[in-house]
């Protein structure tokens, strides 16, 4: 007996809350119809990976899970272990991060398995790990002959499970890159890497990198040059998600990196984005106004998109005539003509097209270049909003920038009526964040008083890691935000040349970048550590 039982695992998840017993009940007749087991129909259903539920049953059992990413394989205990009895009972001699040897396996409860393993390597303490995990660790380190994998082999069954681990990660992208002997797969999860599994063996990697080729269009025979591709993918929601994929020739081979295209359901409106509420209120005013240009700015990957997505839907479709120019076109908004620039229709081109199909709304999904910046400025003084993002690192930030493209500062003063610049942190995990007084290092960094009897409490939230945020202690990011509204004085000021730091001081109304992320962590959205840098 070497797998682990479904309903064992079921078991565990449901004492480590990951789902409760109305769930389960509910979920039953839902497998039955569907003809799938109740694990992946919990798992779809519940946004869990198996690794959920094998943390578990670690935690349950009181044993330590194997993050195959993080422990390394003892391949000279590993040798001693023979082909047959691994190939019957799936195991692995794992050193933990302190370098303490584990006999890592997927049942603990494999007495036959164990009892002869320790005959062989020594009454090493157990650790769990995933089978398909297990799998193709061994099969790189001992080949075939000590594999029980069957289907791990399987180029078309591999990428399915990887694509169906991004989807219950709610990873942004997906990583399959070429290493020495070999080739690993990362997924981008709330902004950071994560490696997905051990590192498959040098056919596998390359028979997975041509099978997402084959299905993005593009040519495999080619590998020394870089290619661009997409391909379609049937959500677990149902449906299709779309993925950019680009290749790139690297030193061992090459490397695939696919963008997941699909929207946050939880992202859909400005009360989600976690603005602060006078902010969202004046946004929404700047929204109002018939003309004029609100910037969102920000470095690449900090949600301004999803910002602008999230403003055009405050606005009335039926209304209103919005088009916008995006390079890509992330997600699809009903009632909005949407445009996606190229090598022939650049984004300059489109603004003056829109110009002539009688818009309210405008949505440039970036300002490069100064042709981009004109367009948008005098679309802005005729009677549209517009709507854009820029790469600069403040709100104030945003007016040194375009006047470097060469636009004229009377054209900004007259036509900016809100800039926004933001930054994207992780959440902490509301299930298992642990609270603790701030020390008096840290209250000088929230700008409190050293001591509590001086001024008000302070009390933080840390990570701590549980099964339904995979260990890591934080589960989904939250944005930071600065905004500096441009009224008469902000305006004059702008005109006349002022600096940043003048432009920031006329304003009446400057919420600081500092200040959202001072008061996220005080509130316990997200912790000290994710915020210190913009503190």
């Amino acid at each position: 007996m070497s797998a682990l039982a479904e309903s064992t695992l079921i078991q565990a998840g449901l004492q480590a809350g990951l789902f409760d017993n109305d769930t389960l009940a509910r979920l039953r007749p839902v497998a039955r119809t569907r003809r799938t087991s109740l694990m992946e129909t919990l798992a779809t259903e519940c946004a869990l990976p198996q690794t959920a539920f094998y943390l578990a049953f670690a935690e349950i059992r009181g044993l330590p899970y194997a993050h195959l990413a993080r422990w390394t394989a003892d391949e000279i205990l590993l040798a001693k272990l023979p082909a047959a009895l691994l190939k019957r009972h799936p195991m692995a001699v794992l050193r933990d991060p302190a370098k303490v040897a584990h006999l890592a396996l997927a049942n603990p409860d494999d007495a036959l398995g164990v009892e002869t393993a320790r005959r062989v390597v020594g009454a090493l303490p157990l650790a769990i790990a995933e089978p398909e995990g297990l799998a193709t660790l061994l099969l790189r380190l001992r080949g075939k002959e000590a594999s029980a994998s069957g289907g791990v082999e399987d180029p078309v069954m591999l990428f399915e499970r990887i694509v169906r681990e991004a989807f219950l990660r709610r990873a942004s992208d997906i990583h399959v890159e070429a290493i020495e002997n070999g080739a690993r797969v990362r997924l981008r999860v709330d902004g950071r890497l994560e490696i997905l599994g051990a590192p498959l063996v040098k056919e596998l990697g390359e028979a997975l990198i041509s099978r997402i080729k084959v299905l993005s269009g593009m040519d495999i025979a080619e590998a020394r040059a870089p290619q661009d591709g997409s391909l379609v993918y049937p959500s677990m929601e149902g449906g299709a998600v779309e993925m950019r994929v680009a290749s790139a020739p690297v030193k061992f081979g090459e490397r695939l990196t696919l963008r997941v295209m699909k929207s946050d359901p939880n992202r859909r409106n400005l009360d989600s984005l976690g603005l602060p509420g006078a902010m969202t209120a004046r946004l929404r005013q700047a929204l109002g106004h018939p003309h004029g240009i609100v910037l969102v700015t920000g470095p690449t990957g900090s949600g301004k998109s999803t910002t602008l997505y999230c403003a055009l839907r405050e606005l009335d479709a039926d209304s209103f005539n919005i088009l916008t120019a995006e390079d890509p076109i992330e997600q699809i908004i009903p009632g909005v003509s949407q445009v996606q620039v190229n090598a022939k229709v650049g984004f300059a081109d489109a603004l003056r097209s829109f110009l002539r199909h009688d818009p309210d709304v405008i949505l440039v999904g970036e300002i490069r270049d100064l042709d981009t910046a004109d367009v948008a400025l005098k679309a802005a003084t005729t009677g549209h909003m517009v709507l854009s993002t820029l790469h600069t690192n403040s709100a104030p930030g945003a007016i040194t920038r375009l006047t470097d493209l060469g636009c004229e500062r009377f054209m900004l003063g007259a036509t900016l009526r809100g800039i926004l610049a933001q930054r994207l942190v992780r959440m902490l995990c509301p299930h298992c964040r642990r609270m603790r007084e701030a020390t008096p290092e840290e209250r000088r960094l929230l700008g409190l008083a050293e001591t509590a009897s001086e001024g008000e409490a302070a009390q933080l939230w840390d990570a701590t890691g549980c099964p339904r945020c995979l260990g890591s202690g934080y589960r989904g990011r939250i944005g930071l935000y600065e905004a500096l509204w441009v009224d008469g004085d902000t305006a004059v000021a702008i005109s006349a040349g002022a600096n940043e730091r003048d432009i920031a001081a006329t304003a009446r109304d400057y919420w600081r970048l500092a200040d959202d992320a001072r008061d996220k962590v005080l509130t316990g959205m997200t912790s000290l550590n994710e915020a210190r840098a913009f503190l």
